[in-house]
């Protein structure tokens, strides 16, 4: 046998874990008996599972964190918003929790009462027993049996007994509950819970993932079909309706805010525009200095008048109190510059230069006395006689008209003595209604832009595929479970098997005894010569593991490899070797020595050490007198152990001994039968 075999094993081989399994397949059939007999009892009586399963589109807005970069920086927003988005998480997910979260699983728990639960018969929702229920408090879960008495239901829970009639509330020890007044079957039970383990319970069979893209899946395992249908989309639904009205984003609280400042700024501008107008309606002045303008322009002018006015009413008093005085005639009224322009005055003043005409012309042929040259100067006489009159009534339509200018300036000069004054407050109100406007302008161009922000902020969520009440259980599943369960009693037949190989009371084959023991291992075949590894000792100790360990063979084939070598070989048999008696050990007395000879062990095998090139000395055991002589560590044993099946225990505690006395172990050859007391090859 050689020694220079490996004393750790660091690869696994395939063939051995093979083998392993091999001899422990009674752990694998009994495994997957098991398995299988566990799969066809859930098949039987499992409550069975009905799975309801919804899908919602998220379309989020654009990151306005990473727009902001690419305003800011350009390109190297883009790289610093590409950065940031692989770090932060999508907005996907965080919807996904919202819409996985135990506010949103509350609502629904409450709206189709789930805090109570009807375990017979199974398939009847709670909605549809259940009316009303309101359960306060922590308590643990509470079972009750409901059977129909006539038009009520005699109930028995943990409490005691009671009545229950349908369509009245019901006083229970945890509540109250209301039973529906049509629809219930004559017997039934109900499993009530707390709101907080009725959560925990839908969050146990509710799986919210993402299917693709911006699909996102709901998926509901319920007790009977119609609630797992139901509560899937009343999921969504609840989300939907938080969204709406919990879970807005800043921009929306803008856009209210916005709203309410620019309603604000709408009623502020009402008000001052009424205000103006009312002033201006009071003042008369719609612009100031327009009017301001106008009215200084119309002063001037009617100033020039006046002054003109004024000019021709004292000339022509003048002139008029010469006539009257005699100091000039009348006809030199017609020299006054207002009246050639009069054409009244100009018909008279022709009509008296015709008559006098004439008079001079009939004065070429008549005296003054004549009648005719006297009616000519009668006549010019009195159109002489109208031109006073005349300057008269023009002098005090002058003076009439000098003082309604007057009158007027001074209108004008009030008017425009109160302008800065009616100006100032119409300036103020104008200001106010110009600086309102300006701010309702502004709101409402944020305005816009905040509900379009609003708009692409949340994204466009909305229903894909409404849960539907599905036809069959998703669990359990005959063909399914039932594979499953072979599968998994067979993969734990497998683990058993080669965990009792492993760790199991019996060794079976030369590589487990490696692994156990370090120590080289064979099993022994009569063609195979047994080398030794060119030890320095020429003595080999045979020692034999346990009573079914054949040792003859083991040592003919041991003298057989040896002489084959030309090496001259002899065996010792120590099997039946006894000490000596304690009558034979020597005492020492009187200075003398006093002993009786005895078979000396290590003087004999010293003896044929000299004599023979090698010497196999065959031994009973490790724990036996015969060992006990001959054991040192100069002399390597050789452990013969049955063909197989082992016992670990033995095998450890045989190599410990030997290390713990520093003898060396030449290797474990495996011999013998695999039943106790049967000794063949």
């Amino acid at each position: 046998m050689s020694t220079s075999a490996s004393t750790a094993v660091d690869t696994i081989d395939v063939a051995d874990l093979a083998r392993t399994v091999r001899r422990g397949w009674r752990a694998v059939v009994a495994c997957t008996v098991f398995g299988a007999l566990a799969a066809v009892a859930v098949v039987l009586w499992a409550p069975p599972k009905y799975l309801g399963s919804a899908s919602v589109v998220m379309k989020m807005g654009n990151d306005p964190s990473s727009s902001l970069l690419s305003r800011l920086g350009g390109g190297i927003g883009d790289a610093a918003g590409g950065a940031l988005s692989s770090v932060t998480k999508s907005p996907t997910e965080t919807e996904i929790q919202i819409l996985s979260s135990r506010a949103v699983a509350g609502r629904v728990v409450d709206s189709l009462r789930l805090q109570a639960r009807v375990t017979s018969p199974r398939g009847i929702p709670a909605a549809r027993l259940i009316d009303s229920l309101a359960l306060g408090g922590s308590f643990r879960a509470r079972k009750y049996h409901f059977l129909k008495s006539g038009s009520t239901y005699r109930f028995d829970g943990p409490e005691g007994a009671g009545i229950a009639t349908p369509g009245v509330p019901v006083k229970l020890a945890v509540g109250s509950i209301t039973l529906h007044a049509t629809g219930a079957p004559n017997e039934f039970e109900l499993v009530l819970r707390d709101r907080e383990d009725a959560i925990s319970r839908f969050e146990k069979y509710l799986s919210v993932d993402k299917a693709g893209g911006e699909v996102v899946r709901v998926n509901y395992r319920g007790d009977d079909s119609l609630t797992a249908a139901v509560a899937a989309n009343a999921l969504i639904a609840t989300y939907l309706a938080r969204r709406t009205t919990t879970d807005r984003g800043i921009n929306q609280h803008r856009v209210e805010f916005l709203t309410a400042k620019a309603d604000s700024a709408s009623a502020q501008l009402l008000a001052a525009s009424r205000e103006l107008r009312r002033q201006q309606e009071r003042s008369g002045v719609i612009d100031p200095e327009v009017v301001g303008k106008i009215e200084l322009e119309r002063a001037s002018q009617i100033r020039t008048s006046l002054a003109e006015l004024q000019m021709e009413e004292g000339a022509l008093k003048q002139l008029i109190a010469k006539v009257t005085s005699g100091s000039i005639q009348p006809r030199e009224l017609a020299a006054y510059p207002t009246f050639l322009k009069s054409p009244a005055i100009n018909q008279l003043i022709g009509d008296l230069v015709q008559v006098e005409t004439d008079r001079y012309k009939a004065l070429e042929s008549r005296t003054e006395k004549d009648p005719e040259v006297g009616a000519l100067s009668q006549s010019a006489k009195n159109i002489e006689g109208q031109l006073l009159p005349l300057a008269q009534s023009y002098s005090a339509s002058s003076a009439q008209q000098r003082n309604d200018a007057q009158r007027h300036f001074d209108s004008l000069q009030t008017q425009i003595a109160a302008l800065p004054a009616v100006a100032e407050s119409g300036l103020s109100l104008r200001r106010d209604v110009l600086r309102l406007n300006q701010v309702y302008a502004a709101l409402g161009g944020q305005l816009v832009e905040a509900r379009l922000a609003a708009i692409s902020e949340g994204g466009d969520v909305h229903v894909l595929d409404p849960a539907v009440a599905p036809k069959e259980p998703s669990f359990p599943k005959p063909i399914t479970t039932m594979g499953l369960g072979i599968g998994a009693g067979l993969f734990a037949g497998v683990i058993a098997a080669l965990m009792i190989g492993a760790l199991g009371r019996w060794v079976q084959d030369p590589r487990d005894v490696e692994r156990t023991t370090g120590v080289p291992a064979l099993r022994f075949d009569p063609t195979v010569p047994l080398l030794m590894n060119g030890a320095a000792s020429r003595t080999v100790l045979v020692v034999p593991l346990d009573q079914r360990a054949l040792l003859e063979p083991v040592i003919q084939r041991l003298a057989q490899t040896a002489e084959s070598r030309s090496i001259k070989a002899t065996v010792l048999d120590l099997s039946d070797y006894k000490s000596a008696s304690t009558t034979l050990v020597p005492r020492i007395t009187a200075g003398s020595i006093e002993s009786v000879g005895a078979f000396d062990v290590n003087g004999t095998i010293s003896r044929l050490e000299e004599e023979f090139g090698m010497v196999i000395v065959r031994l009973p055991g490790l724990v036996t007198d015969a060992a006990a002589a001959a054991l040192t560590g100069s002399r390597p044993v050789l452990l013969v152990a049955p063909q197989r099946r082992i016992d670990r225990e033995k095998l450890v505690g045989a190599v410990q001994l030997l290390r713990r006395l520093d003898v060396p172990c030449a290797g474990i050859v495996m011999s013998g039968s695999e039943h106790d007391g049967i000794l063949t090859t």
